[in-house]
């Protein structure tokens, strides 16, 4: 069947001007796009034929969800990084992707993107791992394809771990041959009908001016979607250092395909410099407030320039509503704290509401991926990347009925996704994963008689199993490593602010 009619749903469409108006109406996906949307859509004889036809009454649909910071590959380090900040994360959740061989980064991508897909995330701005080869980044995208997810795969150049004890690495952004190695992958996207595109990662913009600049004219001239980098000021590198914003800005590269992840404690020019390039940021609420980071998300000044990613899974949770709600309460409780500050005030009425939340986990993710036309509402002509909830859980139980939005926001979880529907083809249904199917012609061939093979089928427990696996024997080659060690290595190398750090 080429065609699916949504019966009845309460959809969460947004008006013109972004507000959520919930109808019940029924809604038509022909192909992979969103064809009619209407109170009541009959069917003609022929057109029956081919049409698959779900109720969806009394339940909740939503755009699906859209993650603008993510580290899908991260799977196998999850329930670890509990109590880590960036300093104990980075070697044991960062720099270990080095000792992932490509097979192990499949199934770390693929269990990652499906748990996504499972939470009700559609689209995913992959900020690439530190990976050791260009074939694991090829394995990553294969996975992608694979999965069913929409993604930008944001490919971070090849890192090399020369020494464990002591830590001793590189990494080369800047020279042809990086840099040839990176255009050649992006003469080959996109994949799966678009569904994955290719976008760049860049970490650090102290090159020389002259390579910096030829290094973004040839990303930018081999059609790469967008371009991301990690960045956060404060106290942990010194308040005098400027913001990826600003140097971007110095030498002249700052657009509207920067996204920046994280941000936190921005500088005075931040906010004007996302307003006139049109660049935009992610905060990512659960890790940035476990590394006492305060997230941008909701800030007045930042929120039309803000999206939400899950950042790294391997911390907490990758349910979007649920950085969504940190990220309200948060900003929530931040303004009170404010209003005290300033003179012992209070506030009648809460600031941030549950819509500008739920509008930063959407519009504002479609808007920073360079999908704003496609993809983050329910509207004829859009992407059919829908999330659908049933509504009678314990959890759901009268929410839904008197405020479907915040239904979704503030009391939803996971087991009340049913269904999730991407690029207008089912991923997850009654609440369970369907099977997926490996891409007949793979970006990389994982070796002869390899686990993965192209047009291969696995059911989520095919790929929980091979995840496991492939954790069992990470565990095992990162024995012996000395990881405390590497954090003091990093901590000079990233020059992070030793004076002022508590131990």
């Amino acid at each position: 069947m080429t065609k699916i009619l949504l019966r009845g749903a309460t959809l969460l469409i947004h008006d013109e001007n972004s507000h959520v108006q919930p109808r019940i109406s029924d809604l038509l996906i022909d192909g992979s796009t969103i064809s009619q949307i209407h109170e009541r859509i009959e069917l003609g004889e022929d057109e029956s034929k081919t049409t698959r036809v779900i109720d969806c009454r009394g339940k909740i649909v939503s755009p699906g969800f859209i993650s603008t910071h993510h580290h899908l590959y991260q799977t196998p380090l999850k329930g670890q990084h509990g109590n880590d900040t960036l300093i104990s994360y980075l070697p044991t959740g960062n720099f270990v992707a080095c000792e992932y061989t490509v097979e192990d980064m499949f199934w770390g991508q693929l269990s990652g993107a499906m748990e996504a897909i499972d939470a009700g995330t559609t689209t995913v701005v992959d900020h690439s791992s530190p990976a050791p080869s260009p074939d694991h980044h090829k394995s990553c995208i294969d996975a992608l394809i694979t999965s069913g997810i929409r993604s930008v795969y944001c490919y971070l150049p090849p890192r090399t771990v020369h020494s464990w004890s002591p830590l001793s690495f590189s990494q080369d952004y800047t020279s042809a041959a990086s840099i040839d190695e990176f255009v050649a992958l992006a003469a080959r996207a996109p994949w799966a009908s678009g569904r994955i595109q290719l976008g760049y990662a860049i970490d650090s913009f102290y090159h020389a001016p002259d390579a910096l600049a030829n290094l973004f004219a040839r990303v930018r001239g081999a059609g790469t979607k967008l371009i991301t980098t990690h960045h956060i000021n404060g106290p942990m590198y010194g308040s005098s250092a400027p913001s990826a914003l600003e140097q971007l800005e110095h030498h002249g590269l700052l657009g509207a395909d920067i996204l920046v992840s994280h941000n936190n404690f921005p500088r005075p020019a931040d906010a004007a410099l996302l307003a006139a390039s049109r660049a935009n940021i992610s905060a990512t609420p659960a890790t940035e407030m476990q590394m006492g980071l305060p997230p941008l998300a909701l800030r007045a000044e930042f929120r039309p320039h803000a999206s939400l990613g899950v950042d790294c899974h391997s911390w907490g949770t990758g349910f979007l509503p649920g950085q969504m709600r940190l990220a309200l309460q948060h900003a929530r409780c931040e303004r009170g704290a404010a209003l005290e500050k300033n003179g012992g005030r209070w506030a009648r009425s809460v600031g941030p509401t549950v819509e500008d939340a739920f509008n930063v986990g959407t519009l504002g993710g479609a808007r920073a991926a360079g999908m704003a036309g496609q993809l983050g509402r329910i509207a004829v002509g859009f992407k059919a990347d829908l999330v659908v909830f049933a509504t009678d859980s314990p959890s759901m139980l009268a929410a839904a009925d008197e405020d479907p939005l915040a239904a979704v926001v503030l009391h939803a979880s996971e087991r009340d996704v049913e269904m999730v529907i991407v690029d207008g083809v089912v991923r997850k249904e009654v609440g369970a994963l369907l099977d997926v199917e490996a891409p007949q012609e793979a970006v990389v061939l994982l070796g002869k008689g390899g686990a993965v093979v192209p047009g291969a089928r696995w059911s989520w427990r095919d790929v929980a199993a091979q995840t496991l696996k492939t954790r069992a024997l990470l565990k095992e080659r990162v024995k012996g490593i000395d990881f405390k060690a590497a954090e003091e290595v990093i901590i000079d190398v990233f020059h992070q602010n030793r004076k002022d750090m508590v131990e």
